[in-house]
């Protein structure tokens, strides 16, 4: 926790030579500029837990751009400086698993008897820094709510690719979890091992995904958003006797409204 606040307080000395509001971190590559998007989103993914499966789910899209707090892929943030094609600010979100609700996992032989790992708040940075064919973005996070007490950090790059009315955006990206988050996601405590389930205790891991999403807009106002991308897991995730994958895809489409 201390290293994370250094960290924090030094990103902010760096980029605090101009206080100019950066309203582009908002709108990423490809994304509409509207101020407001609402829309539905079906989700196909694959829940890598012992015993489950491909799961399928319906989920709302609200996205809120404004000049300089935006609402974006379930997390709040707040722009606070530029300084050339760099920008820097506070972001936060909900963080969660499969199993925060012990009925979505009570049927299942492999999982039964684990304990819930409830969900907390993390808030931390993120740091843009936009070129020619897309942008990096850097977020780093720490668990506020004190459910874990780890902290998390990923780079990703996003193309800015257009073809006709397709703004097509490939992406790739590294994330590293501290062995504190890994394990309340993935680890067991002796207490929960059994015959068939090890105890195990999990190191920090490094995950990289690659993924591409399409947007196609159908009028001024409506869009369809189709996107695919798989995650390659770390070996101290996959080597959990709770998990049974060391990869997941996803795909999702999504249809909006941008006002």
């Amino acid at each position: 926790m201390n290293k994370f606040t250094r960290l924090l307080g030094l990103s902010v000395v760096v980029l605090s030579a101009t206080n100019t509001a950066f309203a582009g971190d908002a709108i990423g590559p490809g994304d509409n500029d509207a101020t407001w998007i609402v829309g539905l989103s079906a989700i196909s993914y694959d829940n890598v837990y012992a015993g489950e499966g491909r799961d399928s789910v319906l989920l709302p899209n609200i996205s809120y751009n404004g000049e300089t707090f935006f609402v974006k892929n379930g997390t709040f943030n707040y722009s606070l400086f530029q300084a050339g094609n760099y920008s820097f600010g506070l972001t936060g979100g909900f963080d969660g698993g499969f199993l925060n609700d012990v009925s979505e996992y009570r049927n299942n032989a492999e999982l039964v008897g684990l304990e819930e790992r409830d969900s907390t708040f993390e808030g931390g940075f993120y740091v843009n820094h936009t070129t020619d064919l897309g942008r990096f973005h850097f977020a780093a996070l720490t668990d506020l709510g004190n459910k874990h007490d780890g902290e998390s950090a990923s780079l990703t790059y996003t193309f800015d690719l257009k073809a006709g009315n397709w703004n097509i955006n490939p992406a790739v990206g590294v994330h590293w979890l501290s062995d504190n988050k890994v394990n309340h996601r993935y680890g067991v405590s002796l207490a929960e091992a059994n015959v068939s389930r090890a105890a195990y205790e999990a190191g920090s891991a490094f995950n990289v995904s690659v993924g591409i999403r399409a947007r196609y807009e159908l009028t001024d106002h409506w869009d369809v958003n189709l996107q695919t991308g798989i995650n390659f897991l770390d070996s101290s995730i996959s080597n959990s006797s709770i998990v049974d994958d060391d990869n997941a895809y996803h795909t999702a489409i999504s249809f909006n409204y941008n006002f």
